[in-house]
């Protein structure tokens, strides 16, 4: 039986479709019917369709290890060469620095929800001084007793009026900044392919199985990717990318070589990314 023989029959004894699978791993339901089919040209390579494998073969409760050996055996040329060894090298250290950046970045969702709390809360307490100041009818004084002073009863001392500060009239009391609202809802990408075709990969926050895209964009193209934590995206040829993240153009990522590994949250992708 061939490694797609035995993905497909292991994928129906569980009791899934091509569009499950597709939808559990982000893999188009026409790679999958082509890797069943013992068909991986679509898979971009030897290093990708190994890792396809993996993915299908744990999905369905097949053990990857005699299924890769026989890729390799018949298929695979393990000839992938150095960009792709230096791809998986760079993932990996792009992945160690958003750990890294993760750890170290302030939460500014709970500071930015706190200030929009406190000045709810301000407001509502010069709205209820206002009120009690204007509300109070004025009562008649009562007639004076015979024998007494017709000068008027002192009146209490009025209670001291702490100065509380009121939010600007021009600005509503629970308005944030237009930057920090559109930068902590969810991560949304735009790739524009400037001057050469450029092979991308883009994964959402689940991890290498979440693939959003897997292709080749030629020059004047652009792809959109969005994801409410992550999106992490392999660059086969970066300097001819201009990436705009979290509606911030950030142009072409740095690199020193054109193969390019990188991954964003939410937020200002000029601070602490991945």
């Amino acid at each position: 039986m061939s490694i797609g023989q035995a993905l497909s029959a292991a994928r129906r004894d569980a009791g899934l479709s091509v569009d499950d699978i597709s939808a559990k791993t982000r893999l188009r339901a026409t790679v999958v019917r082509a890797i069943e089919a013992d068909d991986f040209s679509l898979c971009g390579g030897d290093f990708y369709a190994r890792g396809h494998i993996r993915t299908l073969a744990g999905l369905v409760g097949l053990d990857p290890v005699p299924l890769l050996a026989e890729y390799d055996a018949t298929i695979g040329l393990n000839d992938d060469g150095p960009a792709t060894t230096q791809l998986y090298e760079t993932e990996a250290s792009g992945r160690a620095i958003t750990r890294s950046a993760q750890k170290r970045a302030p939460n500014w969702g709970l500071a930015g929800a706190a200030m929009v709390l406190v000045v709810i809360i301000i407001v509502a307490v010069v709205g209820l001084t206002n009120r009690g100041g204007k509300g109070a009818p004025a009562r008649a004084a009562p007639p004076a007793a015979a024998g007494t002073s017709s000068a008027p009863p002192s009146s209490p001392s009025p209670a001291p009026v702490v100065p509380v500060p009121v939010a600007s009239p021009l600005q509503s009391p629970t308005e944030v900044a237009p930057s920090t609202a559109v930068a902590e809802v969810g991560v949304h990408i735009v790739v524009l392919v400037t001057t050469k075709k450029c092979w991308i990969e883009a994964t959402g926050s689940n991890g290498p199985a979440d693939v959003l895209y897997q292709g080749v964009l030629n020059a004047g193209e652009t792809r959109t990717f969005d994801d409410p934590q992550r999106v992490s995206l392999r660059l086969g040829n970066a300097p001819a990318t201009d990436l705009t993240v979290n509606g911030v153009d950030i142009g072409a990522p740095p690199s020193k070589t054109a193969v390019t590994s990188v991954s964003f949250g939410p937020g200002n992708p000029l601070l602490a990314q991945g």
